[in-house]
């Protein structure tokens, strides 16, 4: 699942479509909280889906910024100018970072910088195509843009899923090697997901209304490369 940013009736209309299994694995790329007006409803759910099925949660750097604005006012303020305010609102219209419940606060510490199975490779933003994932710099996985232009398959020989670069079109980017799947949905776009065994696209708009399936773009070309895997 691509950035849900605060959306959570985006989240809500995806999960009720999707309907994870104990044997599914879910991943989310990162971004789940600020921009949108409900984040905190959002964590709430990312909490309880981790008792539904395989969940895994990757630090975005909106997550990344979340630990660090507990602690330093500067990095507080630079927070709060990303987005940051949305997210203290959800919990308390004009609170404080101290109203975010600890277990929430614990959630974003667990976050993960990346995730690989057999056949795909999943990182909030970018990734150096010749290092290994562990090795990747920070900067590089969760704050660099990925340009619309062909992008060198990872050494790996994996497909990539990315987020993080908003596609304003509402469209998932398909450069081959690489898939981004942040389609916009904190603005008007939507919240996507995607099975990666058989190509299923479900897309929700930041109201929760699904889009209608006959107008998911790119559901055949996803299929080929988006294979042996779960969701």
């Amino acid at each position: 699942m691509g950035d849900i940013h605060g959306c959570a009736h985006a989240l809500d209309a995806i999960l009720e479509a999707i309907e994870p299994q104990p044997t599914d694995l879910f991943i989310s790329l990162g971004d789940f909280i600020d921009m949108g007006r409900d984040t905190a409803a959002v964590m709430d759910r990312l909490i309880e889906i981790e008792q539904q099925c395989e969940f895994v949660a990757l630090l975005g750097n909106h997550e990344e910024m979340l630990p660090e604005a507990l602690t330093n006012e500067r990095l507080r303020e630079s927070w709060f100018q990303h987005g940051g305010i949305d997210t203290i609102n959800s919990y308390r219209y004009g609170g404080r970072v101290e109203d975010i419940p600890p277990d929430h606060i614990d959630f974003v510490r667990r976050c993960r910088p990346y995730y690989e199975t057999d056949h795909h490779l999943y990182v909030h933003a970018n990734f150096d195509p010749n290092l290994p994932l562990a090795e990747q710099p920070d900067h590089l996985l969760r704050w660099t843009l990925l340009e619309n232009e062909p992008h060198e398959p990872h050494v790996s020989g994996k497909t990539a899923i990315v987020g993080h670069t908003e596609q304003r079109n509402g469209e998932i980017l398909d450069l081959g090697c690489v898939m981004g799947i942040d389609t916009y949905c904190h603005g008007y776009g939507w919240l996507t997901a995607i099975d990666v065994l058989s190509g299923q696209v479900w897309q929700a708009s930041r109201w929760g209304v699904l889009r209608d399936g006959d107008d998911v773009q790119g559901m055949k070309s996803l299929a080929p490369q988006l294979k042996t895997e779960r969701v």
